[in-house]
């Protein structure tokens, strides 16, 4: 007992004696860097790129439910398919009914199509457009625009707005409406062309049939409703935008694995060298009757210490990164390009839990095949 303590201890001392030469310390002290610099960008890149796809669909859902019904034979809605759709539904399942209506809206010297959306009582309005109000507030007796429309047109809370049927282009039946709000939901489509009131304001261009919206609920279970309904997610709706997301999740899955991939053989890398350092020292070792085991453990110790080391300070500091920049707003962006003016982030605080195991499985995996045929070479 007391040999294999003075061989632990002679192994140890060797080891640490060594290691604060200067030349070791900046190696040490590079790779370090390099690791951490390494998941800074990877928790930086997953959080942007999380954050950019929460802002795109918080804005949708705000606009739209999560499900629209349709009924199966392609019939338009009406009000009795209200209360069918009601009665096969639990009831805390908000059913949001509203009336489309394509018209033409003038100001004083210009005129834009535009696309009326009508609702019964926004109490029962499934889309929150409060939450993309820049100016003003909901009324029922005033009208909602999107930024857009509301710069094209020149116009500002309060002003007034004529609705003409497209059908007609006539004068006669047109309504003269009082801008309530103004909303922006960076989605250039949305702010260009809706426009929002209560069905009374419009009851003169719109018909009696409805589009159904959903809440989160999962109607696609639902069989009774299936027999007579057809069910489309607001994701299915909008095919081209969350397909244009999707097609970026592969660029942004091949950066962090190229990162990763740097961080892992930096650390290897930092291993040979200093292997190729230490011979003599291991040596050392072997003539006091170590093994190439222990002197091999000695060196995963080494990997796992730099790794844990790099890891803790770099999740500190990406996540204080995040945390600023989510509170003060340092980065600006062209919002009609990013559908949001400031840096989306999206703080996931179990990324550490993925990422910190993983690299420790990638690391001890490579090294057992290095260091083992390294060692070997050498005839440690």
């Amino acid at each position: 007992m007391k040999t294999l303590f003075l061989k632990k201890f002679l192994s140890l001392s060797v080891y640490s004696n060594n290691s604060k030469s200067k030349l070791n310390f900046y190696l040490d002290s590079f790779s370090i860097f390099i690791t951490v610099l390494s998941i800074i960008f990877i928790v930086l890149i997953i959080s942007v790129n999380d954050g950019f796809k929460l802002v795109v669909n918080e804005s949708l859902l705000n606009l739209n439910g999560k499900f629209k019904i349709y009924h199966k034979h392609n019939y338009k809605l009406t009000n009795n398919d209200y209360d069918k759709i009601i009665s096969d539904l639990p009831n805390e399942t908000i059913v949001s009914k509203i009336s489309t209506k394509n018209l033409i809206v003038k100001s004083k010297n210009l005129s834009k199509p535009v696309n009326v959306v009508a609702f019964s009582s926004y109490d029962n309005f499934i889309n929150k457009i409060e939450n993309n109000l820049i100016s003003g507030k909901i009324s029922d007796n005033q009208i909602l625009i999107g930024k857009i429309l509301a710069d094209r047109l020149n116009v500002k809370v309060g002003s007034e707005l004529i609705f003409i049927n497209v059908d007609s282009l006539s004068i006669d039946g047109a309504e003269k409406l009082v801008v309530g709000g103004i909303f922006n939901t960076n989605i250039p489509s949305y702010d260009k062309y809706l426009v929002y009131g209560n069905r009374e304001l419009f009851k003169n261009f719109i018909d009696d049939n409805y589009d159904y919206f959903l809440t989160n609920y999962d109607v696609l279970n639902n069989d009774l409703l299936k027999d007579n309904y057809r069910i489309t997610s607001i994701f299915d709706l909008n095919k081209n935008l969350f397909n244009w997301l999707e097609s970026y999740d592969t660029p942004i899955k091949i950066l962090v694995i190229f990162i990763l991939v740097i961080c892992i053989f930096n650390i290897l890398q930092s291993n040979f060298l200093y292997i190729n350092r230490k011979e003599k020292d291991f040596y050392l070792l072997k003539t006091i009757g170590l093994n190439n085991r222990y002197i091999y453990m000695m060196i995963l110790l080494r990997s796992f210490l730099i790794l844990s080391f790099s890891c803790f300070f770099g999740f500190i500091i990406s996540y204080l990164l995040l945390i600023i920049e989510n509170n003060f707003k340092f980065i600006n962006l062209p919002e009609y390009v990013y559908f949001t003016n400031s840096l989306p982030i999206n703080i996931n605080y179990i990324l550490p839990l993925y990422i910190f195991p993983f690299l420790i499985f990638i690391l001890f995996t490579v090294s057992i095949y290095f260091y083992y045929n390294f060692m070997r070479k050498y005839e440690f």
